[in-house]
């Protein structure tokens, strides 16, 4: 579970890939989080690829679970 939180590790979230998806956690669309993070909406798609093929994923709530679950993201509070 630690490697997962690794920037090192095979298959690590990036940092930003971690943004991304805590702000899909809050309920953000892409086009809000393009804006809060100052990037494009094709970008913020990407990360968005790139996060689901690293957690074996096929979309953004099954993402969101597998990240709090492996300790990637907290929920709430």
């Amino acid at each position: 579970m630690v490697s997962w939180a690794r920037a090192d590790a095979p298959g690590a979230l990036s940092g930003r890939e971690i943004e991304v998806l805590g702000a899909v956690a809050q309920g953000m669309s892409n086009k809000a989080i393009a804006a809060h993070l100052c990037i494009s909406e094709a970008t913020v798609k990407t990360h968005l690829l790139h996060i689901f093929a690293k957690l074996d994923v096929d979309d953004r709530t099954a993402a969101v679970t597998v990240a709090a679950t492996r300790g990637i993201i907290r929920l709430g509070g």
